[in-house]
């Protein structure tokens, strides 16, 4: 019997790891987030916006973000947002600039 390479065996397909357990919380936009490992700025931008954001801290799409991030009170640069993690007991502030005076 031979198989087919482009339909591996049941064995032969890798499970992906499950979500490492929360390692606490913190604080986004006023609400408890879990915190996980390798979560990110991006990742909590991405999850609040419901858009892809790209590593550099823009839209995947190309309309522009107009958001600002803020870690217990200091505006992170959005080139950190991907490098940055979000650690239990941190505030973070993620704000959309709206034009007018």
């Amino acid at each position: 019997m031979t198989t087919d390479p482009s339909h591996p065996s049941p064995s032969a397909v890798t499970t992906p790891p499950a979500p490492s357990a929360a390692q606490g919380t913190a604080t986004v936009n006023g609400s408890p987030v879990a915190v996980h490992e390798g979560l990110t700025l991006t990742d909590a931008v991405a999850r609040l916006t419901g858009r892809e954001i790209t590593p550099v801290g823009t839209a995947a799409d190309g309309h522009p973000l107009g958001i600002a991030v803020a870690v217990d009170d200091t505006v992170v640069p959005r080139s950190l947002w991907a490098a940055t993690p979000v650690a239990p007991g941190q505030s973070v502030e993620i704000v959309t600039a709206v034009q007018g005076g």
